[in-house]
């Protein structure tokens, strides 16, 4: 009972978000809203123009092919359609050339599940044996005017659930994957700075241990980053409202972010995980020395502003960008020459210091490789261009001027 509650409060606390402010969850409301209204419009469609005796197939085709970008709900119509016409095409066959038999079923039903099963049909393939099913069962397989009512309907509710999904509020995903970018690279930052923090003062195995699994949570979250810039990008294709007045928007600098700050994060967690290993006395393994952490810390604190930089490209960020680089590289290199030439108590304590130093200046690689072609949102400027930009308004404008 205490969940139910819990979920119950939660929705309604989603629906109270969607009503005050555009997001995620009011795109969700409105794509519920689109699916309804695509479904009672087939239904009618069916009712009044097809004159179905049992409207089903055009609501059922509306309603399945309403989804989040244009793409998808085009792709979700044709194969629904194709699904449809090639499970009564097999029942046709099967009822032309052998009958309706027993014997039959099982052999039709076969052919019918390994042709739903085709990846091109996704996920409306079980509509192939459905399809045969209800063809040989009710039909016989050769009622001629169930075929052709059925793939009418079917064709008549995808048309009507692409346009509903086209003209009422088209779906255009850009604020998520915006966010989403931007909170990824500030969440690096941060931890880098923590982490810069904490080696000044006072740490430990926990702590250490703390910065390794935040490390990896953030990681771990890159690629449901990636798949929201994937469907904001794809949101763009064929849609009406971005044709009318385009948006501004690199995805593919947002795309070279995400995986760039990743693939930095791996190595800021490979930092973290020697700390935990030489701080966690059952290992015995060596800890670095208090002056070596304290002049390392420096060094993830320029990380730190480099990434706090990284994908912007403006005169200022490129040059606290430069700045934050030039100041861990030298701080790396000139540990890495004293543990050279410093002769060591523990010989251990090579791979510890070699460890840390290694890993900072992969990171900073990384960054580095990327700085030219990654792309983090920015709170200025517009996002969507100026509609004298857009090809629809410029060919308006064109015949405007002709008519005058």
């Amino acid at each position: 009972m205490s969940q139910w509650r819990d979920d119950a409060r939660l929705r309604v606390q989603a629906l109270h978000q969607a009503l005050r402010q555009a997001g995620p969850e009011r795109d969700a409301l409105l794509l519920l809203v689109k699916a309804a209204i695509a479904t009672v419009l087939a239904w009618q469609f069916a009712v009044r123009v097809l004159d179905s005796p049992v409207p089903f197939y055009a609501p059922m085709a509306a309603l399945l092919v309403v989804d989040r970008t244009m793409v998808r709900s085009l792709s979700a119509s044709a194969q629904r359609i194709a699904a449809v016409v090639l499970g009564l095409g097999v029942a046709w066959f099967a009822a032309m050339v052998f009958g309706v038999w027993w014997w039959t079923m099982f052999g039709v039903i076969l052919v019918a599940l390994v042709i739903g099963r085709w990846s091109r049909l996704g996920d409306h393939g079980i509509q192939v044996p459905a399809m045969v099913l209800l063809s040989l069962i009710t039909a016989k397989g050769t009622n001629a005017q169930f075929t052709y009512l059925t793939i009418v309907e079917t064709l008549a509710g995808g048309v009507i659930g692409v346009a509903t999904n086209a003209i009422v509020f088209a779906p255009l995903h850009l604020t998520k994957p915006r966010q989403r970018v931007s909170a990824l690279a500030r969440q690096v930052r941060e931890l880098l700075d923590e982490m810069a923090s904490g080696l000044r003062g006072g740490w430990d195995a926990e702590t250490a241990g703390r910065w390794y699994r935040r490390g990896t949570e953030i990681a771990d979250k890159a690629p449901y980053v990636l798949e929201d810039i994937r469907t904001g990008r794809e949101s763009m294709r064929f849609n009406p409202r971005d044709n009318i007045r385009p948006a501004d928007v690199d995805w593919e600098g947002y795309e070279h972010t995400v995986t760039t700050l990743r693939r930095t994060l791996w190595q800021v967690t490979g930092i973290a995980r020697t700390l935990v290993d030489a701080a966690d006395e059952r290992r015995h393994q060596p800890t670095p020395s208090s002056s070596f952490l304290t002049e390392y810390a420096d060094a993830l604190a320029g990380l730190a502003v480099a990434v706090s930089q990284f994908g912007r490209h403006d005169e200022e960020a490129t040059t606290a960008f430069d700045d934050g680089v030039a100041r861990a590289f030298d701080v790396l290199t000139r540990l890495r020459e004293e543990v050279r030439t410093t002769p060591l108590d523990d010989p251990d304590e090579w791979p510890v210091y070699g460890s840390l130093i290694s890993d900072s200046l992969r990171a900073l690689a990384e960054l580095e490789s990327a700085r030219e072609s990654a792309v983090v949102p920015t709170d200025t400027g517009a996002l969507r261009l100026p509609p004298a930009e857009s090809p629809v308004w410029a060919r308006l404008r064109r015949q405007g001027g002709r008519s005058r």
